[in-house]
């Protein structure tokens, strides 16, 4: 059994308290965050409501450090929990700049402890399934992978800063778009893009050219009409084409029950059963990482993963700022 703290306890973090709780190997201790009255309500019976996370840091039942925070403290919070002994599992983006991303490696490898980094979309299932498409052959050689973000008005809160995102839109929700890409696509060895406005932008489209000759597509916008939230993937190969319809876009409500994996094959679409939704989507990867944790196995999602993501968003921001696409 595994003792577990969760840091932050805004919107994520609220989803991230459940999936603590149900995993049959882990505890949840404690909950921590600067208002300590959202740390007392969000506590149950037996948990320790905190607002001071040194303290924390030094109980020896806590073997593992959920981080929930706004961006730029992703960094900070988990080098204080690696020093102090700690695994950490941190939301996505790993941290805000590729340099905080490898101190984040280096402090892990020096204290002997693991990093997981919740990319929960990876574990929506009609996502898991169209991996499993793309890897297996079954769509051919893939040409084309196309992920979208449009959004009907900005993010609030902190997630208005720059300076605290790391960004923009781009590092932000668009983040998925892009662990969803290299998920379906492997390695890249190109990197080009567009931005409104490179590190506070509200619109982008990014361009990856992988080793295999495909292409990959991210796009995002906040300048939708209310109501929107596409976030759809579309892989089209030489024998077949798949799309998920939409995987946030449920939960906000844009997209009615429906279909979310379709398949075009010999002339025909098809509609697959697979189903699931974003909520559970944060559960299984929150819990996975956990089971990861007990078991002392090295997390689905490890902080080379992280890394990965936060090095193609980098080169885009550079290719968007200089106007030439980045070699990786």
């Amino acid at each position: 059994m595994i003792g577990v703290a969760v840091v932050g306890l805004g919107e994520i973090g609220q989803f991230h308290l459940p999936a603590v709780r149900q995993h049959p190997d882990a505890n949840l201790i404690a909950v921590c965050d600067l208002d300590i009255d959202l740390a007392a309500c969000s506590a149950q019976t037996g948990e320790i409501a905190s607002d001071d996370l040194a303290s924390l840091l030094e109980r020896p039942d806590i073997d593992v450090v959920d981080i929930c925070l706004p961006h730029n403290l992703h960094l900070p919070v988990a080098l204080q929990a690696l020093v102090a002994g700690h695994d950490v599992l941190i939301e996505k983006p790993m941290a805000i700049g590729l340099a905080g991303c490898q101190e984040i490696l280096d402090a892990a490898g020096t204290a002997g402890k693991q990093v997981a980094v919740s990319h929960n979309q990876l574990f929506y299932q009609p996502h898991v399934k169209l991996i499993e498409l793309a890897a297996s052959g079954a769509l051919g050689q893939l040409q084309t992978i196309r992920a979208r973000l449009g959004i009907g008005g900005k993010y609030g809160a902190w997630r208005t800063d720059p300076e605290r995102v790391g960004g923009g839109l781009l590092m932000d929700a668009g983040a998925h778009r892009i662990y969803m890409l290299l998920a379906l696509g492997g390695a890249v060895r190109n990197v080009s893009a567009v931005m409104d406005n490179p590190r506070a932008e509200d619109r982008f489209v990014v361009t990856l050219e992988f080793e295999s000759g495909a292409i990959g597509v991210a796009d995002g916008s906040y300048h939708g009409p209310d109501g929107v939230f596409d976030d759809r993937i579309e892989v089209f190969g030489q024998l077949g084409l798949a799309e998920v319809s939409g995987c946030e876009a449920f939960f906000e409500g844009y997209l009615p029950e429906g279909a979310r994996l379709r398949r075009f094959e010999d002339g025909v679409w098809s509609d697959l059963a697979v189903f699931g939704s974003w909520d559970e989507s944060v559960r299984n990867s929150v819990q996975a990482a956990l089971s990861a944790f007990a078991s002392g196995a090295v997390p689905p999602v490890d902080g080379r993963a992280g890394y990965e993501t936060i090095r193609v968003i980098e080169a885009a921001y550079e290719a968007a700022q200089s106007g030439s696409s980045v070699e990786l």
